[in-house]
């Protein structure tokens, strides 16, 4: 475990999350904790990504683990408007075809 200071910021939301901040080794505990169990009540999951400038491994593999378990029980985690060096993130991941990546206007 990292001894920096969470820079992660998590709001609950009735669908959802809204993260702000980076998404690191810091703060990846408390991102875990808020994914599992699955927030929201409808098969959409958001994840908005609008105000997160940074993710690094330890984020991203959080991610995709919700994704992977929202998919196992029919749901779907769409991270919704990311900044483009997390789009970027998700492009060279070769993941994007897999995971529900849009921007807000989509």
């Amino acid at each position: 475990m990292s001894d920096e200071a969470p820079t992660l910021q998590i709001e609950l939301r009735p669908d959802g999350l809204r993260l702000f901040g980076d998404v690191d080794a810091a703060g990846v505990d408390s991102l875990v904790s808020h994914l599992d169990p699955l927030p929201g009540a409808g098969s959409d999951i958001i994840i908005d990504l609008s105000d997160v400038a940074f993710i690094d491994s330890s984020g991203f593999r959080a991610l995709i683990e919700a994704h992977q378990r929202a998919e196992r029980v029919g749901r779907r985690l769409v991270m919704v408007d990311p900044s483009p060096g997390v789009r970027r993130l998700f492009e060279i991941s070769g993941l994007v075809p897999f995971l529900h990546v849009r921007t807000i206007d989509e």
